[in-house]
């Protein structure tokens, strides 16, 4: 599932390529993704790209607005110029080196171009609401701060751990918690903080809340600067078609048998809370 980096590399790309422009017409090719009339925004002008933790935003003039969740293999590309069925040099992630695929199930045709929706396991949606339904709906209202956020505190993060006994990287991951940080960039935080993705929440000490607090921002911005992660299942691309590039820069994420890179420790990965989980028995405490 795209996490935070990933979102905001779409949203980074879209601000460039489509705001100011119009939407033109919206061929919905599977309904349930497509949450609302299409005819709601035909026509509306593209004001603005927002992110709210790992939903992406477009902000359309009237009151309306496009909120998109990528979930599981949710793909957005670009193609700034006319034609029926674009091919690609590099074949994409479940859609192959032409668009439409069978894996595309929106297009939006939007004047100087066309944005096509593809989602292979079909969990992503796009919903059409107003404004106001932005500031009340329940899935934007219930999350937690966003990490770059002034309101992401130590003392916050003391509140938030204090009253959990889960294990801290289920607590990380958790959306109404912490906007954003899904499974890839919670690895890496624990790594970074020298702890164990086991350890209860309750139980971290406050020198570990503020130095995980800190590098929980710190691999955030690294899967910004490398233009997010592509990891073994290649479900994330950018809006052009390509893969990002953090994955080159993993400590632990996915990298079970092989050595750390700061002791040499064997990798070793568990299961928790039915996600897999990376960790150096030696750094980790």
């Amino acid at each position: 599932m795209p996490e935070l980096p990933e979102v905001e590399t779409i949203k980074r790309f879209l601000e460039k390529a489509i705001v100011g422009k119009t939407i033109k017409n919206i061929e919905v090719r599977k309904a349930k993704i497509f949450q609302g009339k299409p005819e709601e925004v035909i026509g509306r002008k593209i004001e603005g790209i927002e992110r709210r933790g790992k939903m992406l935003i477009i902000k359309l003039s009237e009151d309306k607005a496009l909120v998109v969740h990528f979930k599981l293999t949710g793909q957005m590309v670009w193609i700034p110029r006319a034609g029926e069925r674009i091919t690609f040099g590099h074949p994409i992630p479940f859609a192959g080196t032409e668009l439409p695929a069978k894996t595309t199930h929106v297009i939006f045709d939007i004047n100087g171009g066309k944005l096509f929706y593809n989602d292979l396991r079909q969990f992503g949606w796009i919903k059409v609401i107003t404004n106001y339904e932005l500031r009340i709906t329940d899935y934007l209202k219930n999350l937690g701060p966003e990490p770059f956020d002034k309101e992401f505190t130590v003392e916050n993060l003391q509140r938030i751990f204090s009253r959990s006994s889960k294990p801290i990287k289920l607590v990380l991951m958790d959306q109404t918690k912490i906007a954003g940080v899904g499974n890839i960039y919670a690895n890496e935080a624990l790594f970074e903080a020298g702890i164990l993705p086991t350890k209860p929440a309750k139980k971290l000490r406050n020198e570990e809340i503020k130095k995980l607090r800190e590098v929980v921002i710190k691999v955030l911005r690294e899967g910004i600067k490398y233009g997010g992660s592509s990891a073994k299942d290649e479900a994330y691309i950018k809006p052009t078609g390509e893969p990002g590039g953090y994955q080159q820069h993993f400590r632990v994420y996915q990298r079970a048998g092989e050595k750390c890179r700061k002791c040499g420790t064997i990798i070793k990965r568990i299961n928790l809370g039915g996600r897999g989980t990376f960790w150096c028995p030696k750094c980790q405490k």
